[in-house]
């Protein structure tokens, strides 16, 4: 009889509450199957928005039942298929989550991002919230063993914003207002503000404003008791000249905000949102508006970023947890009382 190895994983439950919609069992441990395969001993995993909103309830995101969750993710290389050439036993490494075909239209058109055959780990296939994951060679890249576990697990999300900042750069004495100060939106800010533009953040939560000055983000608004399009006329007139919605939910803000012939990066995933956009403006003003999903090349950005802390984002991260404790780390981060929460293994 073969032996099967077990660990411990955060096993997805669509009909579970609380504690038990993400449960800590014992699993079945991954095994190298693959020439290609990589076997990473997971050392942290941050969570996500897309998480905190598949493991509410009820859902407001379509996670697969009975899959391991988690995807921003770092571990140490344990073993490695016959062919993988790039890393090695005991590299440190970060893991590119969304795993594209390379053959539909999209991916041959280099667009990877927009994948028609997607196996994303974490909510279409086992994930990283667990003691191991194995995945393929191509999607692994090695970090720097100096960067602690907390900061590499944000090198996937770093990755994501970068795909709408090189989409779209700022360039110094630019106005770049980001709406929302979530994670993302902070990010957002941060890789602005160190490419020389003036950066004002709108958040109406006193925590996230306060965290933003830690960042080094001096101008913050409050747009529940500010006027926010007065104050982005202090430091630019014609208004801004980007604007990057990180929420989803605020494009008519953003139109209304812009500067004629302005940016407009919408970056939020929420797919309940269902918002009434003023045509006419977009028009008279010549607004460019661009929707940026996950990431696209820019993983390998990331790492350099981290590796050379070019941002302070270690300082985002305000809570570190054990897996058991994956759960409460959910209910944190929505409360909006954190900035990134990141599960250590």
């Amino acid at each position: 009889m073969t032996h099967v190895e077990m660990m411990r994983g955060a096993k997805f439950n669509k009909n579970g509450i609380g504690k038990d919609r993400a449960p800590i069992v014992m699993v079945p441990k991954p095994q190298i199957s693959g020439k290609n395969d990589v076997l990473i001993k997971v050392t942290a995993v941050a969570i996500c928005g897309t998480d905190i909103r598949a493991l509410a309830n009820p859902p407001a995101f379509d996670f697969v039942d009975g899959i391991i969750v988690g995807h921003e993710a770092t571990g140490v290389v344990e073993a490695i298929g016959e062919d993988v050439t790039n890393v090695k036993v005991g590299d440190h490494v970060v893991v590119h989550p969304n795993i594209w075909c390379g053959k539909c239209p999209a991916c041959r058109l280099n667009k990877i991002n927009l994948c028609e055959n997607f196996r994303h780990i974490g909510d279409r296939i086992d994930g990283a919230m667990a003691d191991y994951l194995c995945i393929e060679e191509r999607m692994v890249y090695v970090i720097d063993k100096a960067v602690p576990k907390h900061v590499a697990a944000m090198a996937e999300p770093l990755a994501c914003v970068l795909n709408g900042t090189t989409s779209y750069k700022a360039h110094p004495g630019d106005t770049v207002v980001v709406l929302g100060g979530g994670p993302i939106g902070q990010i957002f800010a941060m890789l602005y503000k160190a490419n020389g533009a003036t950066v004002i953040l709108s958040e109406p939560s006193e925590y996230r404003r306060n965290l933003a000055n830690e960042l080094g983000i001096e101008i913050t608004v409050n747009p529940f008791e500010e006027d926010l399009n007065a104050k982005i006329r202090e430091f630019s007139p014609l208004g801004a000249d980007i604007v990057v919605d990180a929420l989803g939910v605020m494009l008519p803000t953003a139109i209304e905000i812009a500067r004629k012939g302005g940016h407009i990066t919408i970056f939020g995933v929420n797919q309940t949102a269902k918002v009434e956009i003023p045509q006419y403006p977009i028009t008279e003003k010549e607004l460019t508006i661009q929707g940026t999903y996950i990431t696209k090349g820019t993983m390998q950005l990331a790492v350099k970023i981290l590796e050379n802390k070019n941002i302070p984002i270690d300082k985002l991260v305000t809570h570190r947890m054990p897996l058991e404790k994956m759960m409460e780390g959910i209910e944190l981060s929505k409360s909006g009382m954190a900035g990134k929460v990141v599960i250590e293994i």
